[in-house]
């Protein structure tokens, strides 16, 4: 018989390393061997089989996950942390010394829950998200656990900033640039009412103001009276300059770091908007800080894919120029509300709004900008007319933008 019908060939490999020598034992030989021709060959000595013990396998397994977990520490998701440090004490109230406070009767509870009271079914509560990416997709991909209850973003958590910390992520910028239609107008107003601790009037030009007007535009009516819009901040040198010296002062709670809201509705834009963010952008060229742009295109082109990617190349372009630090966020629309008129729902309704999102939001990916979409926030949310809602909403989502600019570098 050949060697090679041995139970055990000589060739046999094993899987394990030999970490102890293996005992020499009596060399098994097949009977039909040792009958018939005297001549017949004999099969060729084997080798011995390792002997492997217990302690070989754990030791192996244990060497492995080291490994493992060694090579996953240079594949771990970045951390940005937003560098303001978290208190455990909860607020009661953040609204609580907003001027207007009682009478828009907002509380903070109403449009926010923190991670340590957010213990739905049992679950342990969400974490604040680590970078700037699982922050835009935790905000993106959120949803309401009923209609008007507050928004949890999913996975992780953004937080809700004090005015104090407000102000700390501000210092890191040189200004910050809003460029948008009327959906972006809302936002930059309810960032003002918090920067200005002031939810009645916050967003509003007060010194040009009437009395009765003032009484009339108080809380809610600020955004959605046509009246009362008229009068809308667009920019913080505005309120430094004539503020103080009215009857009715409201300062911001700081203003160190200037903030303008770009009035757009098409593009390409007007020259003399392009000559407001050229001089923002040359205004200290050696300047290190960023300056911010939050951006956003929709309901006022009729949600035109050409003219939304358009507008980003337009503003991206002569930012580019200045070769200014410019990080751009790109706002998405918000969703319908159940008050929007029949003859938009065909252009303007939910699926529209969800399609032009998801693509505006590739567009802008594909051009290195961030994405926030805003449908999720507003899909169970109240809107007054279908299209815009109202404080509630806007202070969520202008928190949302702070903790987007939390998460930038600073240099």
């Amino acid at each position: 018989m050949s060697s090679s019908a041995t139970p055990l060939s000589g060739s046999f490999a094993y899987p394990f390393p030999r970490f102890a020598s293996a005992p020499q034992t009596p060399q098994y030989v097949p009977v039909q061997s040792l009958v018939g021709d005297e001549h017949h060959s004999s099969p060729a000595p084997k080798k011995p089989r390792p002997h492997v013990t217990r302690w070989s396998i754990c030791a192996i397994g244990l060497l492995t996950m080291i490994v493992v977990f060694w090579m996953r520490s240079f594949v771990k998701e970045p951390r940005q942390t937003d560098r303001i440090p978290y208190s455990p004490t909860d607020i009661e109230d953040y609204f609580s010394h907003f001027e207007g406070h009682q009478d828009c009767a907002i509380t903070s509870k109403d449009i926010y829950v923190s991670p340590k009271l957010d213990m739905i079914h049992n679950k342990k509560p969400l974490q604040y998200c680590k970078n700037r990416a699982r922050l835009l997709e935790a905000m993106n991909g959120g949803g309401r656990h009923g209609f008007d209850t507050p928004y949890f973003p999913v996975g992780c958590h953004y937080r809700w900033y004090s005015t104090t910390e407000i102000c700390m992520i501000l210092e890191r910028f040189d200004t910050i640039v809003f460029i948008g239609d009327d959906s972006l107008r809302y936002i930059y107003s309810a960032f003002n009412m918090l920067l200005r601790e002031n939810i009645a009037l916050g967003s509003l030009k007060q010194w040009e103001m009437k009395e009765n007007e003032r009484e009339m535009c108080r809380c809610e009516n600020q955004l959605i009276k046509i009246d009362c819009m008229k009068y809308a901040v667009m920019d913080s040198e505005s309120v430094r300059a004539n503020d103080a010296g009215s009857g009715h002062s409201s300062p911001y709670y700081c203003d160190r770091t200037p903030h303008i809201f770009i009035p757009i509705d098409g593009a390409p834009a007007k020259e003399n908007l392009h000559n407001t963010f050229s001089s923002i952008l040359n205004r200290d060229h050696d300047s290190y800080k960023p300056i911010p742009v939050v951006h956003s295109l929709s309901l006022s082109t009729s949600l035109s894919w050409p003219t939304a990617t358009s507008s980003m190349d337009e503003w991206v372009t002569i930012a580019d120029i200045t070769q200014r630090n410019t990080p751009f966020l790109w706002v998405g629309p918000n969703a319908a509300g159940h008050l929007k008129p029949p003859n938009l729902i065909m252009n303007q309704g939910n699926n529209a709004l969800w399609h032009y999102t998801i693509e505006m939001a590739k567009e802008a990916n594909s051009r290195q900008l961030d994405a926030l979409g805003m449908y999720n926030l507003t899909l169970q949310a109240g809107s007054w007319d279908g299209s815009f809602y109202g404080q509630n909403v806007a202070l969520v989502q202008a928190m949302m933008v702070i903790n987007w600019l939390s998460r930038l570098e600073s240099t």
